[in-house]
């Protein structure tokens, strides 16, 4: 133990993190931990356990070794990102740290501060704790992670992580770090998830967002139906199979709740009689209209959505659509010019969203039914919902309906897993499913109840389980009214949103005009068959450099171009890292090729984002 050591260490941590410096000191230094020397020299850790028994954290022999051979395993030079599971001495990171670079993460998690504490007096941790990607979390509670993780949340997504784990320390305090671990998971599952999402659907989102542009500006937001239904309880039917079993309860009890059914939904309810208050649609998919492409009457009901479904879904509904703002940047570009609409915050699903705008107006309790977030006989949805029928017309003796429904079950392939479900037998969902059923935890709100009356599929965390007989029998007693009267005056006139956007749109116009000339100067110089040679490589990737560097200066044009071809600028973003790294790691290392390769497939997506939000930015302006 060196003095000199801790005063060193709690410099360099008092200059990163003077919350944890805080804690640190303030510790009156005890600790079930022992150091000793290892026969290689450098510091180990034991301690005993219950029962007396002597217990080693690191290598007797040599921790330093230990620690190496384990993270060979990992193949951590393929990794730009870490999460390290108990820190212990530090042996570990110390490895990592040797071939970091300015771009590694390292995010570290020990339970133990006073464990921490006695790692600072022991190890100089000064070039871990003054490198520039590391973040310590000590005795950090799993349940505030979203927080905590988010800053990086779409690097690690998108590049990947690592997890290193010192077992010793983990196996000591199982409960809390598989606890841990099973939060990081879901976290980054999730924002994988996103991601593919945003992948997927990001052109389809800008389309969709300036085909809606007109009908949404002059649509009523939600900002002004706050609280206007308080304690006045609301079920939110999802299409799941486990419908079947209460659609005819529902319609029994129909003026006890207000009622707010997801778009899958809406087929099988208007089938049996059943009219909601609300019905809810979010997603971009075409296929989405088939939910709605049988209506006659939109009169008696409202539609909530947002900008990113496509054009005819709010078209059927010209006398009651209800608008909510969404986190797409090319909407967030247009409400920073236009007025908002009100938002729900972080939404995954249709059915988040549904349950979001329930709590958004006061209802309580907040009732699920259908959201069984899992397969039935490997049916996902209940009767008559649209992607039920979706296989009517080829059934036939040879092939039943039950064949078909085994043929969609089965292209979930590899994402189908294992799940325990309400009664405790076992039952099938996917990993996206129990991303959406650990995103319910995180929208329970203490002034709403939530209950699940779904009778069927998985236990949703956080709700409180209940049959949809009883839930009515105690919670919709009475005979309710409840009507949405959103403030008109909201409404924007036909002019007024397209005078505060021309000027923006034509400045960015002005400028994506620009770097389209410049883009079709590189291609002419650089691309086309008789000059692209290696000799034109090293000055098209410096054209490339001086392009995107010119685009970086207008934030909002970055935004929106990435906000287009979302894939295209992540594979930029995923091999820019890579090239980055092997350089920073081999000093004067000839990356043309690859530099090359990463601009040419770049060049092609910002070539096809400019052309796009020039002709749709002239359209709106055509108005």
């Amino acid at each position: 133990m060196t003095d000199s050591f801790l005063s060193r260490n709690l410099d360099s941590l008092k200059k990163v993190d003077i919350a944890l410096f805080n804690k640190i000191v303030s510790l009156k230094g005890s600790t079930e931990y022992v150091v000793t020397r290892s026969k290689s020299g450098p510091p180990t850790l034991s301690y005993m356990d219950s029962r007396g028994k002597k217990k080693q954290i690191h290598s007797n022999y040599d921790p330093v070794l230990e620690a190496t051979r384990y993270l060979k395993t990992l193949n951590i030079e393929e990794s730009l990102n870490f999460l390290v599971i108990g820190l212990g001495l530090g042996y570990q990171v110390f490895e990592i740290i040797k071939s970091a670079t300015s771009q590694t993460k390292i995010y570290i998690f020990e339970k133990d501060p006073e464990l921490f504490a006695l790692a600072l007096r022991e190890v100089d941790f000064s070039i871990i704790l003054e490198h520039p990607g590391v973040r310590l979390f000590v005795d950090t509670d799993p349940r505030f992670l979203d927080g905590l993780l988010e800053s990086e949340q779409t690097n690690f997504a998108l590049n990947n992580y690592c997890v290193v784990k010192q077992k010793s320390l983990v196996d000591e305090n199982l409960n809390y770090f598989d606890v841990l671990l099973e939060e990081i998971e879901k976290y980054f599952n999730e924002a994988k998830i996103n991601l593919k999402t945003q992948s997927i659907h990001s052109k389809l989102y800008y389309k969709n967002i300036f085909s809606n542009l007109n009908d949404f500006l002059q649509s009523p937001g939600i900002k002004s139906l706050r609280n206007c239904l308080p304690d006045i309880p609301a079920i939110v039917c999802s299409a799941g199979p486990s419908l079947d079993k209460n659609i005819q309860l529902l319609k029994t009890a129909r003026k006890r709740f207000f009622l707010i059914s997801v778009g899958t939904a809406l087929k099988p309810l208007l089938y049996n009689g059943i009219k909601p208050d609300v019905v809810v649609s979010i997603d971009p998919d075409e296929q989405t209209i088939n939910s709605f492409d049988f209506i006659n009457d939109t009169d008696d009901f409202w539609l909530l959505y947002n900008s990113a479904v496509p054009n005819a879904i709010p078209k059927e509904f010209p006398k009651r659509r209800l608008a909510f703002d969404l986190e797409v940047y090319l909407a967030e570009w247009f409400r920073k010019y236009t007025d908002k609409k009100g938002d729900l915050g972080k939404i995954s699903s249709v059915a988040h969203s549904a349950v979001k705008f329930a709590q958004y107006l006061g209802n309580s309790p907040v009732i699920l039914v259908g959201q069984d977030l899992s397969f039935f006989n490997q049916r996902q949805h209940c009767l008559h919902s649209f992607y039920h029928e979706e296989h009517l017309d080829k059934v036939s003796s040879l092939n039943p309906l039950s064949y078909w429904n085994q043929i969609k079950y089965s292209n979930f392939g590899p994402n189908l897993t294992k799940n325990v479900d309400l009664f405790g037998e076992i039952t099938t969902s996917t990993k996206a499913m129990e991303s959406y059923n650990h995103l319910f935890s995180k929208i329970l709100d203490d002034s709403h109840l939530l209950i699940n009356a779904t009778e069927g599929g998985m236990s949703i965390i956080g709700t409180q389980n209940l049959s949809l007989r009883e839930t009515i029998y105690t919670h919709c007693k009475k005979l309710i009214h409840a009507e949405l009267k959103p403030d008109e005056s909201e409404q924007e006139n036909e002019e007024k949103p397209y005078n505060s956007l021309r000027d923006p749109i034509l400045m960015q116009i002005q400028f994506l005009q620009n770097i389209s000339e410049e883009l079709e100067i590189i291609r002419t110089n650089y691309l086309i068959p008789n000059t692209q040679d290696s000799k034109n490589r090293q000055p098209f990737i410096d054209e490339m450099e001086k392009i995107n560097a010119k685009i970086l200066k207008n934030k909002e044009t970055v935004f929106l171009l990435q906000g287009y071809d979302f894939e295209g600028f992540s594979n930029w973003y995923r091999s820019n890292s890579q090239i980055q790294r092997k350089k920073e790691l081999s000093k004067g290392i000839n990356l043309s090729d690859e530099e090359f390769k990463r601009d040419r497939e770049y060049f092609e997506a910002l070539v096809e984002s400019v052309a796009y939000l020039i002709t749709n930015f002239k359209n709106s302006t055509s108005h």
